[in-house]
């Protein structure tokens, strides 16, 4: 994770706290598997993103970034800014 992704990854980790409920514990090395987010929770996040940040997110990226710090890194490359 580089510093530019820091902002987004803040921004994630809060997205993850208030509207899927992830403990406050949670920071942006805590695995999708730890968090238990199956490929449901992974599809509905996908979209919430996809609409929130309009770019195109596929469940499977998320499934394959594993993390908030990789997701900040996934969608920071394609071209989100915040």
């Amino acid at each position: 994770m580089t510093t530019k992704t820091l902002p987004l990854t803040d921004l994630l980790l809060d997205i993850l706290r208030t509207e899927y409920g992830v403990p406050d514990s949670t920071d942006a090395d805590t695995g999708f598997d730890t968090l238990d987010f199956d490929s449901l929770v992974l599809l509905e996040l996908a979209v919430d993103l996809s609409r929130r940040f309009d770019v195109e997110v596929a469940d499977d990226e998320l499934q394959a970034a594993g993390t908030v710090a990789a997701m900040a890194d996934l969608l920071t490359s394609k071209g989100v800014q915040v």
